[in-house]
């Protein structure tokens, strides 16, 4: 017989005996990495500001300063006009008793500012990673009375 072909026979048979000594419909898990999926929410003692309802919340930042409270949110939103956004803000803050005290465009983006008491926000609205994606970028900020 010629060597090559005892060679090949004596390979295939120890990965069979290899595969025959493996357990048998286990896999072992151990090292794979666990995700675990996070709520992001509000701080359930801020007030009430306007958010646009249907995006959803992706980032919140609370800081304390000297004389107010700062709120950063990131909120994401899928198949929402950009101008439909705008125009739901200047809605919401005309309807709830805030007073819009700009509203202009910077460098491509529209930023829209309202007060009410002492409370104010902030909102501009950018591109996400995907074309159908939209990003809010808001600020609330809460003055001490």
């Amino acid at each position: 017989m010629n060597k090559s072909i005892l060679i090949g026979i004596a390979a295939f048979g120890g990965l069979l005996l290899l595969v025959s000594l493996l357990p048998k419909g286990e896999v072992q898990t151990d090292d794979l990495p666990v995700t675990e999926s996070v709520i992001i929410t509000l701080p359930p003692d801020l007030p009430t500001f306007p958010m646009f309802s249907p995006a959803q919340i992706t980032r919140v930042q609370d800081t304390f300063g000297e004389n107010s409270r700062d709120v950063s949110v990131g909120l994401t939103t899928i198949d929402v006009d950009r101008e439909l956004i705008h125009d739901w803000y200047r809605q919401e803050l005309n309807s709830g008793g805030w007073s819009i005290t700009n509203d202009r465009n910077v460098g491509g983006y529209q930023i829209i500012q309202g007060e009410k008491d002492n409370l104010y926000t902030s909102l501009q609205v950018a591109n996400g990673n995907t074309p159908d994606e939209q990003i809010i970028s808001q600020q609330l900020k809460v003055r001490e009375q």
